[in-house]
């Protein structure tokens, strides 16, 4: 009777094991994923224009998708290519001047100047020589003919003026007799300083004169001859450099006018239309990145030793639009700062309570994923290091 006891205690108690096993094992066990609800989240671009002005075209509509390079809107900026059309006249003089500041006077100019030494230095030979003996003996053989012309009319007029003395020659003639007497003597008397001034030279201040104007030109033939400074040419070199970036800097400027799309993108909001005058860096078009978009799930800190970034089994995402389907993802980021963190985290259990955002990057080539959309994150587990 002892025994049956016995062995029905036994029994007894490995039911109470058993049992006790039985209920306890699930809590001590681990999960190896983990389904977190999550959000799906875009990245957002705002478009503008770095000048801006009046929108002359737009090419797109909302919810349209765009590829890298599209036009999306077009601004008319007229004073920005008055501008750059006088940079480039501005800047072809400058290279013209550059031009001829390298290359120097050309070969006509220096011939011309060098004539024009020569016929300075001529002029100033014959200053210093004077006048020629055949100019001098001209001019003394002028005086000789009109102080005999001058003799020739005194006499004529005393012999009138004796006719007319004795009422024999009309008072006319006696006139026309003394002006011709006149006439004669001022021809002798202009002569006369003729020959004076050949017979003393030329003025010392016109050789001076001619002898300032031969150094000049020479002075001039000679910068000729040695060409453009080296200063000069740097300084019309620096000009033709400033205008080159000032033009390079309105081409930016003018590529602004078109407002394009940086790269595959969706337009979510297009705030202009044709005739707005917009003014500089004000967004006009805001665009979701296609090809950056992720699901945001927060991890328990309990777990977050076992979520690699990169690494493992890849993540699955579902969303309610499509249930049937999983999509695939990857884990880009982990959270540095907890969110939801209680007043006093004092046991192991409320530590599960603090949680650690996490971004899981999904492909979506099909344009099934929309910002804001619900989804559910299938999260593999590894072994935490």
């Amino acid at each position: 009777m002892r025994r049956v006891t016995v062995i029905v205690a036994t029994v007894a108690l490995l039911a109470a094991c058993a049992a006790a096993l039985g209920f306890f094992w699930p809590f001590g066990k681990r999960p190896q994923v983990l389904h977190l609800p999550g959000i799906v989240e875009i990245q957002e671009v705002r478009l503008a224009s770095k000048v801006g002005g009046r929108v002359a075209e737009v090419h797109v509509r909302e919810g349209q998708t765009v590829k890298p390079g599209q036009e999306i809107v077009v601004f008319d900026v007229p004073e920005l290519q008055a501008q750059r059309d006088q940079a480039q006249a501005r800047l072809n003089a400058a290279i013209a001047e550059w031009e001829k500041a390298k290359y120097g006077p050309r070969s006509e100019e220096k011939k011309a100047a060098k004539a024009a030494v020569e016929a300075a230095w001529a002029r100033h030979q014959r200053m210093e020589a004077g006048w020629r003996e055949e100019e001098k003996r001209q001019a003394l053989s002028e005086v000789e003919t009109a102080e005999a012309d001058l003799k020739q009319a005194m006499e004529d007029f005393d012999r009138l003026a004796e006719l007319y003395r004795q009422r024999s020659a009309a008072r006319a003639e006696y006139e026309a007799a003394w002006a011709a007497r006149e006439r004669t003597r001022g021809r002798v008397n202009a002569a006369r300083a003729r020959y004076d001034m050949l017979k003393a030279g030329n003025r010392p201040e016109d050789k001076e004169t001619a002898k300032a104007e031969w150094q000049q030109a020479l002075a001039q033939w000679e910068l000729l001859e040695a060409g453009t400074r080296a200063e000069d040419k740097e300084i019309a070199k620096a000009k033709v450099e400033e205008l080159r970036a000032r033009l390079a800097e309105l081409d930016v400027n003018l590529a602004e006018k078109v407002v394009r799309a940086p790269e595959v993108a969706v337009v979510e909001v297009l705030s202009v239309r044709k005739g707005d005058v917009v003014p500089a860096n004000q967004p006009v078009v805001r665009v979701l990145r296609a090809k950056d978009l992720w699901v945001k799930v927060f991890v328990p800190e309990t777990e977050l030793g076992k979520v690699r970034l990169n690494e493992g089994a890849e993540v699955l995402v579902q969303v309610d639009a499509y249930p049937a389907k999983r999509f695939q993802g990857k884990v880009i980021q982990v959270a540095s700062i907890s969110e939801f963190t209680p007043r006093n985290v004092q046991s192991i259990d409320e530590r599960r309570h603090q949680v650690f955002a996490v971004k899981v990057q999904v492909a979506d080539p099909q344009g099934v994923f929309k910002s804001g959309m619900a989804a559910e994150v299938i999260l593999p587990l590894q072994e935490a290091p």
